[in-house]
C-alpha cells in the first residue's frame, strides 16, 4: 500500500466513472451515505484537488441533513484489484438555485458520467428549477494506492 500524493489523488477522483459515496450527519446523529456524481472544481490547477461539486434536489436528504450540519465525508474506491481509494472530510455549502450556474455544473457532471454526446441533455434535465450546487471544501484527505501490492 502506498500513499497517493496531491496530483494523484486529483487524477484518481476524475478518473472515469467512479462514484463518490457521501456520508452526511442525520438529525439523530447517524450516518446518511448515498452514492453521487461529481466533478472537482480545478480548472486552475490539475494537480490539486479543488471543491468537489454536485447536484441535488433542494429538498433531498443529503441537502436538507448539510443545512443542519455542514460536515461531510466522501469515499471513491477502485473495486478492481490492486485497488484504491480516496476519502475527503470537508465542509459542504449549499448555493441556491441560479439556473445558469446549475446547467453549467450539472452539464460538466453529466458529460463524466454519461459521456460528451449525452450532456447536454442530462445536464438540462438535471439542472430544473428545485436543483441546488453542493460544494465541499476538503479539510482532510486521505489516499492510498496499491492497496494489495506486495511492494
Amino acid at each position: 500500500m502506498a500513499e497517493m500524493s496531491k496530483a494523484e489523488i486529483a487524477k484518481f477522483l476524475m478518473q472515469g466513472t467512479f462514484t463518490g459515496k457521501l456520508a452526511t450527519v442525520k438529525k439523530d446523529g447517524s450516518s446518511h451515505v448515498v452514492p453521487i456524481w461529481f466533478v472537482l472544481d480545478n480548472e486552475n490547477n490539475r494537480h490539486k484537488v479543488g471543491n468537489i461539486i454536485f447536484t441535488t434536489g433542494e429538498s433531498s436528504t443529503k441537502a436538507n441533513n448539510i443545512r443542519q450540519d455542514n460536515r461531510v465525508s466522501i469515499c471513491v474506491d477502485d473495486q478492481v484489484p490492486p485497488f484504491s481509494f480516496v476519502t475527503i472530510f470537508g465542509i459542504a455549502k449549499i448555493y441556491p438555485y441560479k439556473r445558469k450556474e446549475v446547467l453549467k455544473w450539472a452539464t460538466k457532471i453529466a458529460e463524466r458520467y454519461m459521456g460528451k454526446s449525452n450532456a447536454e441533455a442530462y445536464g438540462r434535465r438535471n439542472s430544473e428549477e428545485s436543483s441546488i450546487i453542493v460544494r465541499i471544501k476538503p479539510t482532510k484527505i486521505i489516499g492510498e494506492n496499491k492497496i494489495v501490492g506486495w511492494d
